[in-house]
């Protein structure tokens, strides 16, 4: 009887380690599934953003940047070192390159430091099949003019500090404060088409 027993409590110990180690594959491989969700969708989401650059005037020389949502929901970004940043062209998000030269002129760039959360100012929804612009003077003092007359190539790009499939409001508190932590499309990169202007 005894040896009955303990051939018993082993084997019932062996299910239920069998048991455990399944529910915990389980666990592992939907954990994955929904990872690898997220991840496809940044990216697809990401893709829908079309940027592009565009002149408004060449006296004063203006441009405007822009943004179109591509997507089926609406799109939310980070503006901090977006197209849509004012700060734009100090950051470094947008070349200049005259006809015939060898590549972008330089132009000196700054660093800015942002206080996290990031304020309800400083995200941009775009809805479905909109464009969201914003228009740059091109100021002496930022960009060497001097060195730009004639016809000029210009490209926006960067990397995304922050992009989410819904609106402002619904995104939430925790993905702002862990920003680049959580699937807020961190880190994706964005490309205008190369346009030709006129200074």
């Amino acid at each position: 009887m005894v040896l009955e027993r303990s051939g018993f409590i082993p084997r019932i110990a062996g299910l239920v380690l069998f048991a455990v180690f399944i529910l915990f594959s389980r666990r592992v491989s939907l954990f994955d599934k929904s990872y690898s969700d997220a991840i496809s969708m940044t990216e697809s989401v990401a893709s829908a953003l079309k940027v592009a650059v565009r002149q408004v005037s060449s006296s004063p020389p203006t441009l405007a940047i822009g943004v179109t949502n591509t997507h089926s929901s609406p799109v939310t970004i980070l503006s901090w070192n977006s197209p849509l940043d004012p700060l734009a062209v100090q950051l470094g998000l947008i070349s200049f390159t005259p006809a015939g030269g060898n590549g972008p002129v330089e132009i000196p760039t700054i660093m800015v430091r942002r206080r996290l959360p990031p304020g309800p100012e400083s995200l941009v929804t775009i809805e479905p099949g909109q464009t969201k612009e914003q228009v740059l003077e091109l100021k002496n003092r930022v960009v060497p003019l001097e060195k730009l007359r004639g016809k000029v190539g210009v490209v926006c790009q960067g990397s995304w500090m922050g992009i989410w499939a819904s609106k402002a409001d619904d995104i939430a508190a925790e993905s702002l404060e862990n920003l680049g932590l959580s699937e807020d499309g961190s880190g994706e990169k964005f490309e205008s088409q190369r346009v030709e202007i006129e200074l």
